[in-house]
């Protein structure tokens, strides 16, 4: 009875995580030459099983470090989102699953539909999915992490014999080439995998490889082996990416170094930041694990320099994530937003600047902030003894370190509300100050 009732109690907890949730749409990007005219483009997908960060890391770098100078390279980084924010194979079930028969009353058969429509564009010829898989496959079984039945570090194929001239082949044997040329270990070696799907494999059968296959798209799987680290995952996806986009003749540069130290540095940039609402610019590297009392809307939008950041809610508070990646959990003051202030003066080390609501600004010794009609709030200020902190030179050994927003207590929070006679201030903007320099 009481393990029973336990199972209940988990069954219970999965439903009350789920219930009130619905899918989220992936996102489109088309990385473009000037000149695309009849140009063929190579679609890349990424983040179909949400526990397989090594692919939609790999498309981040990719959409933000890459330029395609020749040809057209389209990229989908968050299949499936809601799986990558709860770190989920599949929160609705298996999506590399659906893509055979599919009921309309699927939580993600819109999604399923959208993704049809872009495999089948007609400018789409070839298309690339990145995973993660387990272990190290090869052609006969050598022991348990090596064997015919593991997925990790090979190139797949759903039916070569589908396609007259064995296109298919001779495109991924090139990739796999390419890949081999730059091993980090020879354990990593890859291969081609040919899964025969269309000889009865069921389960192939409903995947977004094989759907693209039988439609003509020729399509391509890139597994990176669990067994590896992150970093090592990613730099293998980028490999196979790289190795398509030359065997398309696309040609492309980096802003980096392709090597695990500069991926590292990529994976984890002190360039990342989110916008929330045009008015507050977060910078997330070495962030603190919790903000509280963050001014924020019930209902909110965002971009980031950074393809796969997300903010959502989660319970009482807000979470910010890089892909299934913690990053900051943000405890919200619930205030009504006022948009009508652009820029504030502000005087930074003795000189005075013109500074953009919603922006960071370095100060290397103290910043003032001349009056305006707006109340100014400096967040981790000690001398609170008045309404608003204007036309008062801060320091930084002023500033209490618990309230700043990184760990290393260099940045803080000055917020602007917007003041009515008899109404509660509304939320203007923030501008963070960075005594990093």
């Amino acid at each position: 009875m009481v393990i029973i009732l336990r199972f209940l109690f988990f069954i219970f907890i999965l439903f009350s995580l789920f219930a009130n949730t619905k899918p989220i749409n992936f996102n489109l990007y088309k990385l473009n030459s000037n000149d695309i005219y009849n140009k063929p483009a190579l679609l890349i997908i990424s983040g179909i099983q949400g526990d397989e960060p090594g692919g939609f890391n790999a498309t981040s770098i990719l959409i933000k470090h890459y330029k395609i100078y020749d040809g057209n390279v389209w990229v989908v980084p968050n299949l499936n989102q809601h799986s990558i924010l709860k770190n989920n194979r599949g929160i609705y079930g298996d999506m590399n699953r659906k893509f055979a028969e599919l009921s309309e009353d699927d939580p993600e058969y819109e999604i399923i539909q959208n993704i049809k429509k872009i495999i089948l564009d007609e400018n789409v010829i070839k298309i690339l999915h990145l995973h993660d898989g387990s272990g190290f496959y090869r052609e006969t079984y050598i022991n348990n992490l090596l064997n015919q039945n593991r997925w990790g570090n090979c190139s797949i194929i759903d039916q070569k014999t589908l396609f007259e001239q064995n296109d298919l082949n001779n495109s991924i044997s090139k990739v796999v080439e390419y890949i081999n040329r730059n091993l980090l270990d020879e354990l990593h070696r890859y291969r081609v995998r040919d899964t025969n799907t269309a000889q009865g494999d069921k389960e192939q059968e409903k995947s977004l490889t094989y759907f693209a296959t039988i439609n003509k798209k020729m399509a391509f799987a890139n597994e990176a082996s669990k067994s590896l680290p992150l970093n090592q995952r990613v730099y293998y996806h980028l490999l196979a990416i790289e190795g398509m986009m030359k065997n398309m003749n696309i040609k492309f540069e980096r802003n980096f170094n392709l090597d695990i130290k500069s991926i590292d540095k990529l994976i984890d940039e002190k360039d990342t930041n989110i916008v929330i609402n045009d008015i507050i610019e977060l910078p997330l590297h070495n962030i603190r694990p919790s903000i509280n009392y963050f001014p924020i809307q019930k209902d909110n939008n965002f971009h980031s320099n950074t393809p796969i950041i997300w903010l959502f809610k989660d319970g009482e508070d807000y979470r910010i994530k890089h892909g299934n990646k913690n990053i900051t959990r943000l405890k919200p003051f619930y205030t009504e937003f006022d948009y009508s202030l652009k820029n504030v003066n502000i005087i930074i080390d003795d000189n005075e600047v013109e500074i953009p609501i919603g922006t960071i600004v370095s100060v290397r010794n103290n910043f003032i902030i001349p009056s305006l009609n707006y109340r100014v709030n400096v967040i981790g200020y000690y001398k609170k003894n008045i309404d608003s902190e204007v036309n008062i030179k801060i320091k930084k050994d002023e500033l209490m370190n618990k309230f700043s927003i990184d760990k290393d207590g260099k940045k803080y929070r000055i917020e602007f509300y917007k003041q009515e006679e008899e109404k509660e201030d509304k939320f203007a903007g923030m501008i963070i100050v960075d005594f990093t320099n």
